[in-house]
């Protein structure tokens, strides 16, 4: 997956940062805060609750009625 960076500068200090991390000259730790303070972060996806129609296992068009009238 392509890394999205807030900005120009963020990159070429993340990029610095990451030289050094592979170097062993900042920690592990250190790296995960120039990734959250230099990356994008991608909203956490929630999933969606069920219909109440998928919930009942009723399809759509008959959670909508028949259309019959008395």
């Amino acid at each position: 997956m392509k890394k999205k960076y807030q900005s120009k500068i963020l990159q070429a200090i993340h990029e610095d940062a990451a030289g050094m991390h592979n170097l062993g000259i900042i920690s592990d730790e250190r790296m995960h805060e120039y990734d959250r303070d230099c990356l994008v972060q991608e909203p956490k996806t929630t999933r969606k609750a069920p219909s109440l129609a998928r919930k009942a296992h009723v399809s759509r068009i008959s959670a909508k009625g028949t259309g019959y009238r008395r």
